[in-house]
Protein backbone atom coordinates (compact mmCIF):
# COMPACT_ATOMS: atom_id res chain seq x y z
CA UNK A 1 0.00 0.00 0.00
CA UNK A 2 2.92 2.49 0.99
CA UNK A 3 4.38 1.67 -3.10
CA UNK A 4 0.95 3.25 -3.98
CA UNK A 5 1.23 6.20 -1.87
CA UNK A 6 4.23 7.75 -3.48
CA UNK A 7 4.30 6.39 -6.91
CA UNK A 8 4.74 8.90 -9.52
CA UNK A 9 4.20 8.95 -12.84
CA UNK A 10 6.38 9.03 -15.65
CA UNK A 11 6.66 12.58 -17.22
CA UNK A 12 6.53 12.43 -20.76
CA UNK A 13 9.84 12.81 -22.71
CA UNK A 14 9.40 15.61 -26.15
CA UNK A 15 10.25 14.46 -29.17
CA UNK A 16 12.88 17.77 -29.95
CA UNK A 17 14.84 17.27 -33.07
CA UNK A 18 17.40 20.00 -33.23
CA UNK A 19 17.64 21.18 -36.51
CA UNK A 20 20.97 23.45 -38.01
CA UNK A 21 19.99 27.28 -38.97
CA UNK A 22 22.95 28.64 -41.59
CA UNK A 23 22.06 32.53 -41.81
CA UNK A 24 24.42 32.67 -44.95
CA UNK A 25 22.73 29.37 -46.94
CA UNK A 26 19.14 31.24 -46.66
CA UNK A 27 20.73 34.33 -48.22
CA UNK A 28 22.10 32.65 -50.59
CA UNK A 29 19.09 30.88 -51.26
CA UNK A 30 16.83 34.12 -51.23
CA UNK A 31 19.30 35.70 -53.95
CA UNK A 32 19.01 32.83 -55.89
CA UNK A 33 15.28 33.02 -56.16
CA UNK A 34 15.66 36.85 -56.83
CA UNK A 35 17.57 35.70 -59.97
CA UNK A 36 15.53 33.55 -61.29
CA UNK A 37 17.41 30.37 -60.31
CA UNK A 38 16.37 26.89 -58.84
CA UNK A 39 16.26 27.53 -55.03
CA UNK A 40 14.79 25.97 -51.85
CA UNK A 41 12.14 28.27 -51.28
CA UNK A 42 8.33 28.40 -51.36
CA UNK A 43 6.62 30.15 -53.98
CA UNK A 44 5.60 33.14 -51.99
CA UNK A 45 9.41 33.53 -50.48
CA UNK A 46 10.36 33.28 -54.20
CA UNK A 47 7.56 35.96 -55.51
CA UNK A 48 8.96 38.31 -52.31
CA UNK A 49 12.51 37.67 -53.40
CA UNK A 50 12.17 38.64 -57.30
CA UNK A 51 9.64 42.01 -55.92
CA UNK A 52 12.18 43.14 -53.56
CA UNK A 53 14.79 42.91 -56.61
CA UNK A 54 12.60 44.75 -59.16
CA UNK A 55 11.90 47.86 -56.84
CA UNK A 56 15.33 47.81 -55.38
CA UNK A 57 14.36 47.23 -51.77
CA UNK A 58 16.55 45.06 -51.06
CA UNK A 59 17.30 45.82 -47.32
CA UNK A 60 21.21 45.21 -47.41
CA UNK A 61 21.84 47.19 -49.76
CA UNK A 62 20.23 50.20 -47.86
CA UNK A 63 22.31 49.59 -44.68
CA UNK A 64 25.60 49.05 -46.59
CA UNK A 65 24.78 52.78 -48.53
CA UNK A 66 23.74 54.46 -45.35
CA UNK A 67 26.80 52.93 -43.57
CA UNK A 68 28.83 54.19 -46.46
CA UNK A 69 27.53 57.74 -46.89
CA UNK A 70 28.45 57.79 -42.83
CA UNK A 71 31.87 56.50 -42.66
CA UNK A 72 32.53 59.21 -45.45
CA UNK A 73 30.46 62.22 -43.32
CA UNK A 74 32.99 61.02 -40.46
CA UNK A 75 36.19 60.93 -42.57
CA UNK A 76 35.49 64.20 -43.71
CA UNK A 77 34.77 65.57 -40.40
CA UNK A 78 38.10 64.34 -38.75
CA UNK A 79 40.00 65.51 -42.10
CA UNK A 80 38.51 69.19 -41.42
CA UNK A 81 39.78 68.93 -37.70
CA UNK A 82 43.18 67.93 -38.14
CA UNK A 83 43.74 70.15 -40.96
CA UNK A 84 42.49 73.09 -38.90
CA UNK A 85 45.02 71.60 -36.19
CA UNK A 86 47.37 71.58 -38.54
CA UNK A 87 46.50 75.37 -39.26
CA UNK A 88 46.42 76.67 -35.83
CA UNK A 89 49.41 74.94 -34.77
CA UNK A 90 52.30 76.05 -37.95
CA UNK A 91 50.13 79.18 -39.58
CA UNK A 92 49.28 81.30 -36.87
CA UNK A 93 50.91 82.72 -33.32
CA UNK A 94 48.41 80.73 -31.29
CA UNK A 95 51.18 78.25 -29.98
CA UNK A 96 54.12 80.44 -29.98
CA UNK A 97 51.77 82.93 -27.79
CA UNK A 98 51.06 79.66 -25.48
CA UNK A 99 54.53 78.61 -24.70
CA UNK A 100 55.71 82.44 -24.53
CA UNK A 101 52.81 82.98 -21.87
CA UNK A 102 54.11 79.82 -19.66
CA UNK A 103 57.78 80.83 -19.99
CA UNK A 104 56.78 84.23 -18.42
CA UNK A 105 54.74 82.62 -15.56
CA UNK A 106 57.95 80.29 -15.38
CA UNK A 107 60.00 83.40 -14.82
CA UNK A 108 58.38 84.65 -11.88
Amino acid sequence: MGIFMFHRPEMPKFKYVPRYYDPEKEEWEKKKAARGMDADLSDSEKLRAKMRSKWGRNDDDVRAKKRSTANTLRYVVVFGFAALAVYFIFFTPLVENFINMFLKLGEK
